[in-house]
């Protein structure tokens, strides 16, 4: 495999989840890797799919394992390319693909309904801004014509909003300059690992979404711990996998603290109920999880439960909000129309 060929952008979890969909349904019908990958190439939905499949069929027909093959391509993280190492190497690659196509699309489906949620109050915020901004370059020196042909000036509140009017009007080209560069430089930041570190780290940090944060550390970690207790992993080997997924600091110091207590020969049941990571009302699904076997499958619930909890939480943000932004807006309008329609009512009331 040419390294042309060999190195490409990482798959986003949506792409991960249907690339091991396909990959499960392959294993479960039996086809050879090299015909199942000719087969989805033929059916691929854009080039980059098709361009990767063909990689995959080459590298297949050349007799190269799927690791091997998936390390070189580079579309996989680190976590996905353990879990199927281990499954080759265990002969459990369908249960391995199955366990990583449900991983995936949860993450996705998440991911996607905190940012759907998002939508509006952006564009709120957005309307906002731009609604004040209109009543003071545009609709502050029309007022001003009114009082000048009346024989007033402003003063007070309403001339400094004018002033400050006539300020934004004068500096457009450099605010909007300012602006277009806030926007690249988060776009920047958006898609390096730089700039997904300080986005995570604010997210972490700030007192309206920390709790989130954690809330969705937690989910990745229990849905990922259910992965690879299914794909046939030692608990150790899982928690090894799992912590660079962690993202929230305080969540982090709980897996390494499961980590330590493993290692110093603790039962993988009283780490996890010891470190107090999972919400107490999952305690009880875990520990008969533990006692029956069905360890892999009461993560799994517990990070359904944990997903269902976030997009209440967001809901609930986003309902708070919304009726703020509102009243943010009103308040606005109304301070800046007041301002002068008071004066200017004095004035006709007077002559």
């Amino acid at each position: 495999m040419t390294e042309a060929t060999s190195r490409r952008k990482e798959l986003s979890p949506a792409d991960l989840g249907m690339f091991f969909a396909n990959l499960e349904l392959v294993y479960h019908s039996g086809l050879p890797l090299a015909e199942g990958f000719e087969i989805l190439r033929l059916n691929a939905k854009n080039a980059d799919e098709r361009q990767l499949m063909e990689a995959l069929y080459t590298a297949a027909t050349a007799g190269e394992t799927l690791t091997d093959s998936l390390e070189q391509i580079g579309v996989l993280p680190g976590y996905a390319l353990s879990l199927i190492r281990i499954g080759e190497e265990t002969g459990r690659m369908e249960e391995t693909c199955a366990s990583l196509h449900n991983y995936y699309e949860k993450r996705d489906e998440l991911a996607q309904s905190i940012r759907s949620s998002l939508v509006y109050p952006l564009s709120m915020m957005f309307m906002v801004f731009l609604v004040v901004i209109l009543l003071l370059t545009q609709a502050m020196p029309v007022f001003e014509q009114v009082f000048a042909q009346l024989g007033f000036q402003m003063t007070g509140l309403s001339q400094g909003l004018l002033s400050l009017g006539q300020a934004l009007n004068g500096s457009a080209l450099y605010i909007g300059g300012v602006l277009v560069a806030l926007i690249v430089i988060g776009l920047v930041l958006r898609i390096t690992p730089v700039g997904k570190r300080f986005y995570a780290s604010v997210f972490a940090n700030a007192p309206i979404t920390r709790g989130l944060s954690l809330q969705m550390s937690t989910q990745r970690f229990a849905l990922a711990l259910s992965t690879m207790l299914n794909s046939g992993l030692a608990p150790d080997q899982a928690l090894r996998l799992a912590l660079p997924l962690v993202d929230n600091k305080r969540a982090v110091v709980r897996v390494k603290q499961i980590q330590e207590q493993v290692t110093a020969g603790e039962s993988f049941q009283k780490a996890v109920e010891s470190s107090k990571l999972f919400p107490a009302e999952s305690m009880a699904l875990l520990s008969v999880g533990f006692r029956t076997g069905t360890d892999a499958q009461a993560f799994d619930q517990i990070g359904q439960t944990i997903t269902l909890s976030t997009e209440r939480k967001v809901a609930s943000l986003v309902a708070a909000i919304e009726p703020t932004l509102v009243g943010i807006m009103c308040g606005l309008v109304g301070i800046i129309l007041l301002s002068v329609m008071l004066p200017l009512l004095g004035i006709l009331s007077s002559i």
